[in-house]
């Protein structure tokens, strides 16, 4: 008897189901201490059944990675829209904040070594997919920037980029600065960024 052929809402809860739990996996353990053995056991699923929706582990991690973006850029959208009387600028340093302490943020911080050897790699293994989430962050703080009425020319989406790589960089690797300051420079970088975007 030949299996069941799976509906398209069926391969898709297979689908979200492994990356909910490699998810799961990478922030306990990070890429390297996770192999596609453990991720289709901790999803239940059958070896051919993870490589049907992926090429290799890297592209798996790598679209984990992708979704970490997406959620914060649509909670970033969220935030902004709401006021409750609260300063557009304060909503932004707030958001930015408390991103940057969540516990998927603090897994990157954690893992930073092997999320940069994974997306320096995905540069060889798939350039498309590597420049894609380059212009995903890009294209959403442009958007931020004409929805808050910023002059994109003054204000370049670039450097906001590039501005929180170099505060994810600074905490991550907080082995190299001094222990007890590290909270106060997250916070000079931080006013920094928001002086750049509003000031």
């Amino acid at each position: 008897m030949s299996p069941r052929i799976l509906s398209v809402q069926e391969k898709n809860i297979q689908r979200e189901k492994l990356l909910a739990k490699g998810r799961e996996l990478l922030v306990a353990y990070g890429i390297r201490k996770t192999s596609v053995e453990d991720i289709i056991k901790a999803a239940n699923m059958a070896k051919g059944t993870f490589y049907q929706y992926f090429k290799s582990k890297e592209f798996f991690f790598f679209e984990i990675i992708v979704q970490f973006h997406s959620e914060w850029f649509q909670k970033a959208a969220e935030a902004f829209a709401q006021s409750g009387g609260v300063p557009l600028k304060e909503r932004v340093r707030e958001h930015i904040r408390l991103n940057f302490y969540s516990p998927d943020y603090l897994c990157i911080f954690k893992y930073h070594d092997e999320i940069e050897d994974l997306i320096l790699g995905m540069h060889e293994l798939s350039r498309e997919k590597a420049e894609a989430l380059i212009e995903m962050e890009h294209n959403a703080y442009e958007r931020f920037l004409k929805l808050w009425e910023i002059d994109g020319k003054r204000v370049k989406p670039g450097v906001i980029h590039n501005y929180l790589h170099t505060m994810y960089f600074c905490i991550a690797n907080a082995d190299l600065m001094e222990k007890d300051c590290i909270d106060e420079t997250f916070k000079a970088l931080l006013d920094g960024l928001i002086s750049y975007i509003f000031d």
